[in-house]
């Protein structure tokens, strides 16, 4: 999930171009645009993006820079209470370096902040060195890091002990309900679009599994997961707080049991850099770190008082 966007605003090109909220007309230039940005962008689906536009979510929102009659360059946003996360931004390569991104950014930051939105999160790539120069220049911060770890399901420790009435229930993304209780959620982003994107999925063509697990009759974690060939992605991990690292090997052989068949696949997870006991269970298992990427927030609240502080500065100047 990167919400990383590698245009240079430094030049003064003009353009006429509006911003606004995605409408169906606009979903085959989203997709044009996410397709040409693939280098920086996880590949999603145009059924994907469409769902989010019918929906008209208050929660998961697309917003748009039209000019010269197509999309020049989208943002994907979530939102959650005081809090907010960029999932993926982009603009035509054609047209980067007019300040497109830039005017499309501080849109949604201003819409984001006048409904009551204290801080947006984003994630960058960390090859994406370019993006992050110009987030830290528009005021964002570097929290920390979350890490993608991957490994062959033939070299996952599967002994453990305990495992005896572990239950799992596996199920379409489209019929399942997860349990409605506080989980410890491995990467940060979960926290914001998991419930959304469950609600997605159940309007759209995509596919994912879910997959719970109990020990007894406690929740052991729940997880929810997509399939491509050999593939395995983890695209959202929570854990009970009681006993964690326990909960995780439970949650992992519970998948490389019931989810690997007669070939081995690749497990992939991401987990936050701060979860240091998750990590190093993971790594005691078999996984390795295989990728990461930045996680940064901007204080808009801090941002607005800023803007009111130098127009007063200006006020006085004048007086």
């Amino acid at each position: 999930m990167d919400g990383s966007e590698s245009e240079d605003d430094s030049s003064n090109h003009s353009l006429d171009i509006s911003i606004r909220r995605a409408r169906i007309s606009d979903v085959d230039g989203i997709v044009s645009v996410y397709s040409s940005s693939i280098d920086y962008l996880d590949v999603e689906s145009r059924d994907w993006i469409e769902s989010i536009v019918r929906r008209r979510s208050r929660r998961a929102r697309i917003y748009v820079a039209i000019g010269d009659g197509s999309v020049l360059g989208f943002i994907v946003v979530y939102k959650k209470r005081s809090r907010a996360y960029i999932d993926a931004f982009a603009v035509d390569p054609r047209y980067r370096g007019r300040g497109i991104g830039q005017h499309l950014l501080n849109y949604v930051e201003k819409v984001l902040a006048t409904e009551g939105v204290e801080r947006v999160y984003l994630t960058v790539k960390n090859h994406n060195s370019r993006a992050l120069g110009i987030y830290i220049r528009n005021g964002y911060r570097i929290s920390n890091i979350v890490l993608i770890l991957e490994a062959s399901s033939g070299d996952i420790d599967s002994s453990m002990d305990r495992l005896d009435s572990v239950a799992v229930k596996i199920d379409s993304i489209k019929r399942s309900v997860f349990p409605k209780v506080r989980l410890l959620d491995t990467a940060i982003w979960s926290n914001y679009t998991w419930d959304v994107d469950d609600a997605i999925y159940r309007a759209s063509t995509e596919e994912a599994i879910a997959i719970t697990v109990y020990r007894g009759r406690r929740l052991v974690g729940v997880a929810r997961i997509s399939i491509n060939q050999n593939r395995i992605v983890v695209e959202r991990l929570a854990l009970s707080f009681y006993k964690p690292t326990e909960s995780l090997k439970m949650a992992i052989n519970a998948i490389k049991m019931r989810l690997v068949q007669q070939s081995d696949k690749i497990i992939a997870i991401p987990v936050d850099s701060t979860k240091s006991s998750l990590l190093r269970t993971l790594i005691s298992m078999g996984f390795k770190v295989v990728d990461s990427e930045y996680v940064l927030y901007k204080d808009l609240l801090e941002n607005i008082d800023n803007e009111i502080q130098q127009e007063q500065e200006m006020v006085a100047v004048h007086r």
